[in-house]
């Protein structure tokens, strides 16, 4: 049975829990957000472009966000790192625009350490959260889909109150979150991001914990 697509899932499901009703939509929606908080694969990985307004420490988190993985500033042609702080570490500077070297995730938004001084232009690399009920189809469902199909069985065994079954399919989710989180991300190695001293400043950077 193929199961590539959003409808042969809830077919699949169907078929395994033998019976069809009408709750195998939440079963994958329950899945599907255990999936987006304990997976991390490169197929979650995308960059988006933005634009900060002048004036404003803030830019909106695009639809989907999860977690950073790199943000760089792009307006001089080179990737800049921007280093990220934790709320109570943020060094505000409010009273003049300039450019910004650290961010930080307030709510819905990426905050800086300045007001932007222009419109500053910047590559995200982020998780994006899965949703198959809107996209039909996605990576980890064409290349791994026993991690929505174990994932959406465990709920279905939960709702029909059935213990065992719901510690089999738990047991085989959590395998097959790890046999996908392996395989994808064989090709991750650690490198070096280099920064324009023209542009940064002499500033002594590590690229895990920010400046020295």
């Amino acid at each position: 049975m193929s199961i590539a697509t959003y409808a042969e899932l809830q077919t699949a499901i169907a078929s395994w829990h033998h019976r069809s009703v009408s709750e195998i939509t939440d079963f994958i929606t329950l899945a599907e957000k255990r999936i987006n908080a304990l997976l991390r694969s490169r197929f979650q990985e995308i960059e988006s472009t933005l634009t900060a307004t002048v004036g404003s420490r803030y830019i909106a988190l695009p639809t989907g966000f999860q977690e950073v993985t790199g943000l760089w500033l792009t307006t001089y042609g080179n990737r800049i790192t921007i280093h990220y702080k934790v709320p109570e570490e943020m060094p505000v500077i409010d009273t003049s625009n300039g450019q910004p070297y650290y961010y930080t995730i307030d709510g819905t938004n990426l905050a800086f350490d300045y007001p932007a001084s222009q419109a500053f232009t910047f590559v995200m690399r982020y998780k994006k959260g899965l949703s198959i009920a809107s996209t039909s189809t996605n990576d980890v469902l064409t290349n791994h889909p026993s991690v929505y199909l174990y994932g959406a069985m465990r709920e279905a065994s939960i709702l029909s109150e059935d213990d065992r079954n719901a510690e089999k399919y738990e047991a085989l989710f959590q395998q097959a979150i790890e046999e996908t989180m392996r395989t994808t991300n064989k090709n991750k190695a650690f490198a070096e991001i280099s920064q324009d001293t023209a542009v940064v400043g002499n500033r002594r950077t590590n690229i895990i914990v920010g400046d020295l």
